[in-house]
């Protein structure tokens, strides 16, 4: 089975990227972090592609982080009702 490669463009760079198949999903990952990048360039005092790539690190695990721990406390929110839930049953049977 061969690799599948695309061919994608962060800040002017050609790169290419294998994928699972799903080319379109390839390619919106690549667009989401060239945004991120040129986004982060234009504010940052820094101009060098190391500088700005490991900001846009940064800031992406800041915005998995957070999510992360909206998930963890919805989860929290969820259990606390399931377990609210199973003792009202408890209670009527």
């Amino acid at each position: 089975m061969g690799e599948n490669v695309v061919e994608v463009q962060i800040l002017g760079r050609k790169l290419h990227i294998t994928h699972d198949g799903n080319e379109d999903y390839a390619r919106e990952i690549a667009e989401f972090v060239n945004d991120k990048m040129e986004s982060i360039q234009a504010e940052s005092k820094s101009s060098t592609t190391l500088n700005v790539s490991i900001l846009t690190a940064l800031d992406i695990a800041d915005e998995l982080f957070k999510q992360i721990g909206q998930y963890r406390k919805i989860c929290e929110q969820i259990d606390k009702k399931c377990i609210d839930l199973v003792n009202y049953i408890d209670k009527k049977l």
